[in-house]
């Protein structure tokens, strides 16, 4: 299900079945942004004492991305059962 995205949504078909939800993200002061845009994940990796690294979907691309950012921001979690 793509509905919940911005269009144009470009590239999203949910064939793998892994159905992102665009969540945005919490700031450290506690404000919203980029709901309906992005879908920000935790990794368990830091990155280093202050930062973590997080995965990324965004409406306009249809790739996966990475980066760092502060502990202190509230991203998605994701459970995976074995």
């Amino acid at each position: 299900d793509t509905t919940h995205w911005q269009s144009p949504n470009n590239g999203a078909t949910n064939e793998s079945g892994f159905t992102a939800l665009p969540g945005g993200y919490r700031s450290s002061s506690g404000r919203f942004y980029f709901e309906h845009f992005d879908a920000f994940f935790w990794t368990q990796t830091d990155y280093d004492i202050l930062t973590v690294w997080y995965r990324y979907l965004n409406y306009y691309h249809s790739e996966i991305s990475r980066n760092n950012i502060y502990k202190q921001f509230g991203y998605s979690v994701r459970c995976v059962g074995d």
